[in-house]
């Protein structure tokens, strides 16, 4: 199983056993850290997408280290203008291994709609989240109708 986090401005695929480098986290070494920013949490066969987030969905993490990263140096420079100035920044990252993807998929309601007969029909409505599967037949035949009607065309 894995698993889309945001944090720090980024989007990340974990998975659980993985160590990541984020950006700063508040938290000593040791302690736990749950990700509550899910976007996507799935398998190879189905996928489950939140609107933007997946309410209810978290991901617990264990801070492993926090350490800066190596230097960037910025330099500017203005040529025949006697101009240079050099600096340099070391950004704070934190080290995280995740521990478990939770997930609990949103509410699901029943919607009842009428029929032009006047029949009532039960369906079942996602309220939060979208199951994704690969549709690859319906995109086939949708290219194949359009190219064939492009073909008697004069250009």
């Amino acid at each position: 199983m894995f698993a889309v986090i945001k944090t720090g401005g980024k989007q990340y695929s974990v998975e659980s056993g993985t160590t990541l480098k984020v950006e700063k986290i508040d938290g000593k070494k040791g302690e736990g850290y749950t990700f509550k920013n899910v976007l996507i949490i799935g398998d190879n066969k189905n996928q489950i997408l939140g609107n933007p987030e997946i309410k209810g969905a978290s991901v617990d993490a264990t801070i492993m280290h926090q350490i800066r990263d190596k230097k960037v140096t910025v330099f500017k420079k203005k040529r025949r203008q006697n101009y240079r100035r050099t600096k340099g920044h070391r950004q704070y990252l934190t080290i995280v291994k995740i521990d478990k993807i939770n997930s609990k998929p949103g509410e699901v309601k029943k919607v009842e709609k009428k029929e032009k007969t006047g029949k009532k029909i039960e369906i079942e409505k996602k309220d939060l989240n979208k199951k994704v599967t690969s549709s690859s037949s319906k995109i086939k035949k949708k290219v194949i109708k359009k190219t064939k009607k492009n073909i008697g065309k004069k250009k």
